[in-house]
């Protein structure tokens, strides 16, 4: 069956705060702890179990990382293009309203009191801190929505995605991570095939490491992934997650289920799989109870379809 455009970009964002929203009932556990909450699987915001990481009160709630999109989205919404200064005026705004969940990299880089003079400058300054070694998936997490604007456009496509990237995470693996997402989707709004090869030559104008991610995403069998082993919160685990999703996944609750029950940052890897699978199996393959259980749901839905109007 032919899925629409207009079915696929809601897919696309709505799979993204759904995935977030479940995600996070085994963010940061290990997969060990995963089986024991989740013995039946997790299929509800309902079947969320307390945990040290998770608490009641955000049961059904989305995460940073669709906060984070929304805030690219409301400056989309608003300017009716592409101002990167009015999306880091929106990510100010956003640390500065005291989330309840937030990065600790994207924290550092919004909290410096220059950030709204030169935002990627503070970035940049931020990962030199690190030691040019801090990759996390901060920015992949949000980075769906830059592949639907101007989605025929591949050029103006990654442009946007690098740019916006760099807002906050400046190292050229976060870049190459984010860039390979967005080719991936826009390639599925534009009912366009890819294979392995594609997806190498894109990340490899950014960074050379991607390419290894993007090889083991290739194979079967999640758990070489280690999603909740070392590093489970480096953007090219986030990325493999979201690669092997749209390699294996039958429909958009089977991909999400597998990628949140191998626990670690579970969230975000759901985050990043979610809009993929939601881009390719379409907004009507996402169980209705997850989109009217989700709060705020609503509200976000009707910007999703202000989006589309403006497409």
């Amino acid at each position: 069956m032919k899925i629409d455009l207009n079915d696929r970009v809601k897919g696309t964002l709505m799979g993204l705060a759904v995935g977030d929203a479940l995600g996070y009932g085994t963010e940061f556990m290990p997969k060990t702890k995963v089986c024991f909450n989740y013995p039946d699987g997790l299929k509800r915001y309902s079947d969320i179990v307390e945990s040290e990481w998770c608490t009641k009160d955000h049961i059904g709630h989305w995460t940073d990382d669709t906060d984070m999109m929304l805030a690219i989205l409301d400056s989309l919404l608003d300017k009716k293009e592409i101002d990167l200064a009015d999306i880091a005026k929106n990510f100010k705004a956003w640390k500065e309203s005291s989330p309840w969940d937030i990065g600790m990299l994207t924290s550092d880089v919004l909290s410096n009191p220059k950030y709204l003079d030169n935002p990627v400058a503070c970035a940049k300054k931020e990962w030199e801190n690190s030691g040019r070694n801090s990759a996390g998936n901060g920015g992949i997490m949000r980075t769906s929505i830059t592949a639907i604007w101007q989605y025929k456009d591949w050029k103006q496509v990654k442009e946007n995605t690098a740019n916006i990237c760099r807002l906050t995470h400046y190292d050229p693996r976060c870049v190459s991570s984010c860039v390979v997402v967005a080719y991936i989707i826009h390639s599925i709004l534009n009912d366009k095939t890819f294979t392995k090869r594609d997806l190498i030559e894109v990340s490899k104008e950014f960074d050379e490491r991607t390419g290894k991610f993007i090889e083991i995403a290739y194979q079967p069998d999640i758990t070489r992934l280690s999603l909740d082993g070392p590093g489970m919160g480096y953007t090219l685990k986030a990325m493999a997650a979201g690669i092997w999703a749209f390699n294996y996944a039958k429909d958009y609750m089977s991909g999400i289920q597998t990628v949140l029950l191998e626990g670690g940052d579970a969230d975000t890897n759901c985050a990043v799989a979610g809009p993929i699978l939601g881009a390719k199996y379409g907004f009507s393959s996402i169980p209705k109870h997850l989109i009217t259980d989700l709060k705020e749901g609503k509200a976000f839905e009707h910007k999703i379809d202000r989006l589309i109007k403006m497409l």
